[in-house]
């Protein structure tokens, strides 16, 4: 049992329940708890990472966001999103790389171990070191920059959420290649 339950569907507004019935995945299930300005606006910015609206490289984004949820403890999030990296390419390898860090992040490529030794610092310390800036930025752009820096924290936030409530594992995990079509109607 999550540790706040999930709101019965009969409750919840027409749209958002058709989100649920749509993707039932147990994330989307207890993301429907949220007020309805929260949960349309967590969505719209969920989807603008990873449904091509950001300029990030999507290895990149899963990189980060792995790397968020392996610091932070996050099971749910780490088990969803090995399945995301590995639907952008990343190796069995390159994942275990991202647990890992340090050393073996050398197989992620100097832009995969510049992001990770980035996330480290922002999860660690909050504000990253001037090495730690000027080292990313020499592989992306400033507005790539930002978008990591929010990526990271989103997912900072959406790991704290998972725990926070409990939520259960599905049986599988979410289907990347055929999300589009409930993240374009959780967007609106």
């Amino acid at each position: 049992m999550p540790r706040i339950p999930y709101p019965d569907p009969a409750t919840l507004p027409a749209w958002i329940r058709d989100i649920v019935v749509a993707n039932p995945a147990n994330v989307t299930r207890a993301l429907a708890g949220a007020s309805e300005a929260v949960f349309k606006g967590f969505a719209g910015l969920s989807s603008a990472f990873t449904l091509g609206g950001s300029p990030l490289d999507a290895k990149l984004r899963e990189i980060a966001i792995l790397r968020v949820g392996y610091l932070s403890n996050a099971a749910y999030e780490v088990w969803q999103h090995e399945a995301a990296a590995r639907h952008v390419g990343l190796s069995d390898e390159q994942i275990s790389a991202i647990r890992t860090g340090g050393a073996a992040a050398s197989v992620l490529g100097e832009a995969g171990q510049a992001v990770l030794v980035f996330v480290d610092d922002l999860v660690k310390n909050v504000r990253p070191s001037d090495a730690t800036l000027a080292g990313i930025r020499k592989h992306l752009s400033d507005t790539e920059v930002i978008d990591l820096t929010l990526v990271s924290g989103m997912y900072m936030m959406v790991s704290r959420f998972l725990e926070t409530t409990g939520i259960e594992f599905d049986e599988t995990p979410i289907d990347w290649g055929g999300a589009q079509k409930w993240k374009d109607e959780m967007a609106g």
